[in-house]
């Protein structure tokens, strides 16, 4: 067994998770929405929003604070990082754990307007296809923060563009990521490396 397959199995036994995937549902996706319940929920720019959970997950949330305060997990936010020599990206929020791939979630607001919400598939979920994000990592995440708008309405709209989006298993695309959240699915979507990546997006109502 090498050392990064060690950590891998000590980290699974040491946080009770059966899988890497079991760990990111039910331990970063789930505190990302037990998080929501606290922010403020008034809409806002990408950002501000962004930042109100970041602070939530790293001094309120009873799982990530406890992780965060004992070294155990790694929240960053607007991580920069390489995608060539020349060309630079910064990620919204990247949860570590040491053993584990990084969990990269991309963040975009959406507004009841179609024309408004290409960026979260050209600025999103392309970035993933496209190996900018997330290159060596099998999952990965997107937030929408619905701005505008009936949540139901944007939340579908999303959904049916997404499918439609180098598409790789269009079967996938109902599937709620949480029971504790509606408003999310899977999808899964053709590299340009010939991989899959498994994008979970969850979708959240902020009021103008």
């Amino acid at each position: 067994m090498s050392k990064n397959q060690s950590y891998y199995q000590f980290g699974l036994q040491r946080l009770k998770y059966k899988s890497a995937k079991d760990l990111y549902e039910n331990l970063f996706l789930s505190a990302i929405i037990d998080t929501y319940g606290r922010i403020d929920k008034s809409g806002d720019i990408e950002n501000n929003i962004r930042d109100r959970f970041i602070w939530d997950l790293e001094r309120n949330n009873p799982t990530t604070k406890n992780l965060i305060d004992n070294n155990i997990l790694l929240l960053d936010f607007e991580r920069q990082h390489f995608v060539d020599q020349i060309e630079k990206r910064r990620t919204d929020i990247v949860f570590f754990i040491s053993g584990f791939e990084k969990f990269i979630i991309e963040c975009k607001c959406l507004h009841q307007q179609p024309s408004k919400n290409k960026s979260y598939n050209d600025e999103g979920v392309k970035r993933f296809v496209e190996l900018k994000y997330a290159e060596k990592n099998q999952y990965a995440s997107m937030i929408g923060f619905v701005v505008s708008g009936n949540i139901s309405e944007v939340f579908f709209a999303t959904q049916t563009s997404v499918s439609n989006y180098y598409p790789s298993n269009p079967n996938t695309f109902h599937d709620q990521v949480s029971p504790n959240w509606k408003y999310s699915f899977k999808s899964i979507h053709k590299r340009i490396n010939d991989t899959d990546i498994l994008i979970y997006h969850l979708i959240f109502p902020f009021s103008s």
